[in-house]
């Protein structure tokens, strides 16, 4: 106040600046209040009459309504095209399911060395069959209540207790409950338990580097593998985990390993049940090629996965990749890498005569029927 009264000049130019600020603002209030249009009349970009300058003039409503107009003035107008309403310039495509499933040709095209990997998954299978085939003794695990296993268990097949299958008892006819030998153990039967981590889905382990399948252990959902829990009661030695459960699933079945069971059988009991036995109860008895590739390791017996494998034919007189498409899509293509060469002389193939006529076979489909004969 002193400053102001000693040096009235500047206490004149402060008035000034203070009645300024008011004054524009009452002009800027004022001015956006005139401009402001009604929301009926607010801008629009549609339908602007001719000569028109000032758009702010066309009500928005009214846009709407010569929109709808115009659809019903012009009407989208289709045409039947495959049992299809289709809209007049659009072209429809006809989405047929696969006639014949073939996911063995999608995995040998997606993996090089098929038949290797293919081998070295079942291998453990196929030597339990073939046990079971000689001793009439079908060791198998699956949920109860179904018509096909998801393991066939071997005497190298592993228990929930830690030991394999030859560290406990021998099935003597009468009790089914086999026990474990292995010295301390308390387990009082065998209770079969993924041992790989393919057979719990976990397919993925396999390929990182350093990894040692034998240290693998099928866990809990508390954490600890199932040889850290007791074999009879299933209660975690390390935790306060009063019973297992699986934290994986079944590759068969995706299923529970608790919602599995142990069966021990002899092959009448299981002919009773309609159950595979004999030759029918190696892996991939249905399909013929399929099992061929475990026993050998090999698929050099099946033609080509890829889409080279098209008929030549359509190849050479479909325009390249066009014509492969085509053929590929016809309904009556057979599956890729089967039935391609269904006649013999097509192959010019000097051993094909002696084999004698073709089985006529369909694709992953054996020529025998899995019934007693």
């Amino acid at each position: 106040m002193y400053y102001c009264m000693r040096y009235p000049f500047f206490h004149f130019i402060r008035i000034v600046s203070i009645l300024n600020i008011f004054f524009f603002r009452f002009l800027f209030i004022t001015g956006s209040q005139q401009q402001r249009t009604p929301a009926a009349y607010r801008s629009s970009s549609v339908d602007v009459p001719r000569g028109s300058t000032n758009r702010s003039l066309v009500p928005a409503t009214n846009s709407r309504n010569n929109a709808l107009e115009r659809v019903a003035q012009n009407p989208i107008r289709f045409h039947e095209e495959n049992g299809m309403m289709v809209p007049d310039g659009y072209t429809s495509h006809v989405i047929r399911p696969a006639a014949r499933g073939d996911v063995v040709t999608m995995a040998r095209a997606m993996n090089r060395d098929f038949g290797a990997k293919a081998k070295a998954m079942f291998q453990s299978e196929v030597d339990a069959a073939r046990e079971a085939i000689e001793q009439d003794l079908y060791i198998s695990y699956r949920q109860p209540g179904k018509d096909f296993d998801c393991y066939r268990v071997g005497s190298i097949g592993r228990c929930f207790c830690g030991h394999a299958l030859n560290e406990h008892a021998r099935f003597n006819g009468k009790s089914r409950r086999l026990k474990c030998k292995s010295g301390g153990c308390a387990c009082d039967a065998f209770a079969y338990i993924p041992s790989r981590p393919d057979e719990a889905g976990e397919f993925w382990l396999a390929k990182r580097p350093g990894f040692d399948q034998s240290t693998w252990r099928a866990k809990c959902r508390c954490g600890h593998a199932h040889d850290r829990h007791e074999p009879k009661y299933k209660r975690c030695k390390e935790c306060s985990c009063s019973n297992f459960n699986s934290n994986f699933l079944c590759a068969a079945c995706n299923n529970h390993w608790e919602q599995h069971e142990t069966f021990i059988e002899r092959g009448d009991e299981r002919e009773q049940q309609k159950l595979p036995t004999g030759e029918f109860y190696m892996p991939f008895a249905e399909l013929p090629d399929m099992q061929q590739v475990i026993f050998t390791g090999s698929d050099a017996h099946m033609p080509s996965p890829y889409l080279d494998a098209a008929p030549r034919q359509a190849v050479q007189h479909g325009g390249g990749m066009r014509g492969r498409a085509a053929a590929l899509q016809a309904p009556n293509r057979p599956a890729i890498g089967y039935e391609q060469y269904s006649n013999s002389s097509t192959r010019n193939d000097n051993s094909a005569a002696q084999r004698g006529p073709p089985r006529g076979r369909g694709p992953l489909r054996g020529s025998h029927r899995a019934t007693e004969e």
